[in-house]
């Protein structure tokens, strides 16, 4: 496989959908987890004390920050088809720099794995630190259990966006894979 023929974007897209997928699909089935806790959280009558006001704006920071995550990892394929469509338009613009860009593309595709494992893994701690519905102060009472409900909520529909985003790029690497003969003969791929 000489560097720079289309076997090179195949396999190294290859590795960055494979990264992804077990990346994304771990980081949803976090992401749900604490949805559902999230949204469970129920009212009191039972007087709050600043224990459990200080508990709830905790989880509510770090829900909304898992909600970040999962929304940057969302857009990360985005990013990678994006950038790799202008770097195949540097090469079809100036053949001659078409090693350079190969290498460029290579480690954009590095780079863009690591992100996803890094936004998993960044999305992991932040579950951790919520731990299970259950973990949950007993006696929410004002806006708090709403609060929770709706980053719940947010978490959910981002959590389902990623999982579109994932099962998309799992169709697309299938494609590929069983197309495997046909993309290799290609010289070219943008």
């Amino acid at each position: 496989m000489a560097f720079g023929t289309s076997t090179t974007y195949i396999y190294a897209y290859v590795a960055f959908a494979f990264v992804y997928l077990v990346a994304s699909f771990t980081f949803v089935a976090s992401a749900f987890r604490v949805s559902t806790g999230l949204s469970r959280a129920r009212a009191s009558t039972d007087a709050v004390t600043e224990t459990s006001a200080a508990a709830v704006g905790s989880v509510l920071d770090h829900g909304q920050k898992i909600v970040d995550y999962a929304q940057l990892a969302t857009l990360l394929p985005l990013v990678y088809i994006v950038g790799s469509m202008f770097l195949g338009t540097v090469i079809t613009r100036d053949v001659g720099l078409a090693r350079t860009v190969n290498v460029g593309w290579v480690l954009f595709t590095v780079v863009c794995g690591v992100a996803s494992v890094a936004l998993t893994a960044l999305g992991m701690r932040e579950s951790g630190a919520i731990g299970h519905g259950s973990d949950l102060p007993e006696n929410l009472t004002g806006r708090a259990p709403e609060a929770l409900q709706r980053v719940g909520t947010r978490l959910g529909v981002s959590a389902a966006l990623l999982l579109l985003v994932t099962v998309f790029t799992m169709l697309n690497l299938w494609s590929i894979i069983s197309s495997l003969d046909a993309l290799s003969a290609v010289d070219f791929l943008l």
